[in-house]
Formats: C-alpha cells, structure tokens, sequence
C-alpha cells in the first residue's frame, strides 16, 4: 500500500528535525508519506501522538493539513519544549531578540548564577560561566514564544560543549585528555544557530493540544473514538535498558527556569526521575489478564528470574497503554515498533502487538519493516554471558484499522 520507504538517502538536516538532537525519532518522509496517504483518502480531522517525543508525526501532520486538530502528550518536559517550538515556531520580532542577546552579552553587567546536581562533572568552568551569561540573556527576552526557541537551540549547546561522550543518549563522562582540550563554543555556535535555523520556525499552527504528563493520567481523559488517527512510536521497553530520554534531557533541562517549562514537581529531583516515571519504569498496575499473559508466557519461561520482573512491569504498562489507545482510537492506528532482546532472547513485541490489536477490534492494513540505516548504537552491543548482543537494526511499521463497532 505505501511502497518503498527506507528512505536510505534522508538526512534530517535539511528539514526542521535536523535542528536539534533528540533520541530515537521517527524518521520523517515515513511518517509522512503513510499520513499523507491516509488523509488524502479519508475525512481525517485529529491526530494523536501519545508518545510525541520531539514531534515529528504532528509538525508532518501539520505540513500536510493545516486544519487537522493535532494533540500530543510526553512525559519529558524537553520533548514537550521541542514539539511546542516546532509547531508554535518563533515571532516575526526574533532577529531583533537575537540581536538583544548579541548586545547582552558583549555589555552585561549582570549574570545569574544556577547551579544543579554534579554541575562541575558534567560543565568545564568555562562552559559554566558562558551557559550562565547566556542563559541570563535568554531570560531578558520578553516574547516567551522567542525564549522557547533560544532554549530550543541552547540544548544543542550544551550538549556538545559537556563532558558527556557524544557516541551514546546517556550521560558517560570523556576522556579526561578530551575534556581538557575541549573548547569553549557556547556563545559562537548559539547565536549561529539561532540565526541559521529561523526560515525553519516560520510555519505556525494554532490547532494543537500539548500535555507534559505521564500518558497513563492523559489518555483516560479522552472518550471513546476521540481521535480519527493514533500515531506514535512508543518505548520498546523501560527506558533505563533502552534509550534513557530522561537522563539524555537533564542538562538542558537543569539550565531552563522552572517557569518555562511544564512541570509537574518531581522531574528534576535527580538524572533518572524522568526515566524511572516512564512506561515499565515502576509498577503501576495490577495483574495481567490471561489473555495478556498468554502473549508473553514463552518469553517468561526463556528469560531468567531476575529479568522476570522487568518483563512483566513493562508489558503491565504497554498493554494497558494499547488498551486505552484502542479505545480513544475512531480510524487508524499507527505504530513504529522494534523488538528488543533480554537476555539474548529477541522479545517480538511487533508479533504480541499485532495479537492484542486484533483482540481489541483492529484489523491489518499493511506492515513493512525498514532497515535502520544510522544508529547511535553499534550493530553489537552489551556483552551477556561473555557473548556479544545484536542491537536493534530494524523498526516495522504497523497501520491498523478499527472495525466498526
């Protein structure tokens, strides 16, 4: 139904979502290219994304239907800040703000001083006192819709000049050699940034509904057949195995003011509280029905003991995220998956995907795989009982349709 798209030659850098780094995006013209299909040929008039990580499914729903009542939701503050920014874009003052940060910071008087858990680890001196000279410009700026975006692009910053490595989403300090021969680019590659990537923030959308929260307290608010399309690619495990979004959002996030961001209290208590919240990241719920059961059993009876746990508190979260989500669901539901492996067995979480939509009244359109042409990861990873592990290589993308009821 929707042809070729691995899209092996897409270099985000041309478009909007090249200009921030973000782990584990959709990839673009896919989205694209299925919602197109999809909208052109059916009355769509919403779309959900309940995992909209950086927003990449609702700015291309956007691109390709202006009308269309986009509504999103995210745990991460920082995913909630990227989607907003793309989608809300910049004022038509922004040149005359950056010019304000310019003159800022070549004659301020004033710096504010922050501070946050293991700064000086993570920060050089340096980098420090240039992050506090611009952050304390950015905070002059009026418009909070221009401040967003300078906060947008300071994440970036300061991810490239921390003493983070660069080849991994988590926080794993350099080489000391590397950290000291680092240089100090806050301020040069920012106020190039800022300026490069305007003609990207231009579009604007006033048909969006963002929630910053847990999805499991979003999600039961809406009624039944809410949304025409659900769109979204959700965690293919807790995020602490997986790819840890949080941990990778905590230096920017302790640099933005409170105030600018959606928070709910208990998102900067540590480098891990954004992880730990996530799907699988604690149990929340009770036991599994048998027919949820019947979908994992194997992998249960394979995997030892201590991974057990894991594997149950994550699969308690997924399918009652599938549950509701094919409740709010009127049309379409679309979902990018991975199989992740645990203790060197591979989980088919597409194949106990595809059983449980079935059960809840959807039935298959179409299915591709495509291969992963650029990862962080290395195809091998993690050594388990002396013995390399294959890394995920290929995401498969599932559309559904609900029958009628």
């Amino acid at each position: 139904m929707f042809g070729n798209i691995e899209y092996k030659e897409y270099n985000k850098k041309n478009d909007i979502h090249g200009t921030i780094l973000y782990p584990g995006i959709m990839v673009a013209p896919v989205q694209k290219k299925i919602l197109e299909t999809i909208i052109l040929k059916d009355n769509i008039k919403s779309i959900f994304d309940p995992f909209h990580g950086s927003g990449t499914a609702l700015y291309e729903a956007f691109e390709i239907s202006q009308n269309i009542q986009l509504v999103g939701c995210d745990i991460n503050p920082l995913a909630n800040l990227i989607t907003r920014v793309k989608l809300q874009g910049v004022s038509k003052n922004i040149l005359c703000d950056i010019k304000r940060i310019e003159d800022y910071i070549l004659n301020s008087s004033f710096i504010f001083d922050y501070s946050f858990p293991n700064m000086k680890k993570w920060l050089k001196p340096n980098v420090i006192y240039s992050l506090a000279l611009l952050r304390t410009a950015i905070i002059n700026i009026k418009s909070k819709k221009n401040r967003l975006y300078f906060w947008y692009i300071l994440s970036d910053v300061i991810r490239y000049n921390s003493n983070t490595r660069s080849s991994t989403y988590k926080l794993h300090i350099k080489d000391n050699i590397k950290i000291k021969n680092m240089e100090d680019t806050v301020v040069n590659t920012f106020i190039n940034n800022a300026k490069k990537y305007i003609d990207k923030f231009k579009h604007r959308s006033d048909n969006f509904i963002l929630h910053k929260n847990d999805i499991f307290d979003v999600i039961k608010q809406y009624d039944k057949n809410s949304f025409d399309i659900s769109i979204t690619s959700p965690p293919y495990g807790d995020n602490k195995t997986t790819i840890p979004y949080g941990e990778f959002s905590m230096l920017t996030l302790y640099t933005i003011p409170k105030y600018d961001l959606n928070l709910e209290g208990w998102e900067l208590r540590n480098y891990s509280s954004i992880d730990n919240h996530s799907m699988g990241g604690a149990d929340k719920y009770g036991l599994l029905s048998d027919f949820e059961m019947s979908l994992i059993e194997y992998y249960l009876t394979v995997i030892s003991i201590s991974k057990q746990r894991k594997i149950i508190r994550y699969f308690k979260d997924y399918f009652y995220f599938l549950k509701e989500l094919c409740r709010v669901t009127k049309k379409y539901i679309i979902l990018t998956l991975g199989n992740r492996t645990v203790d060197r067995i591979n989980i088919n979480l597409v194949s106990i995907t595809e059983n449980y939509l079935k059960e809840n009244n959807f039935i298959n359109i179409d299915s591709t795989r495509r291969a992963i042409p650029r990862k962080r990861t290395p195809k091998l990873t993690s050594n388990v009982y002396q013995k390399p592990v294959n890394s995920m290589n290929y995401e498969y993308i599932l559309i559904y349709r609900k029958l009628n009821d």
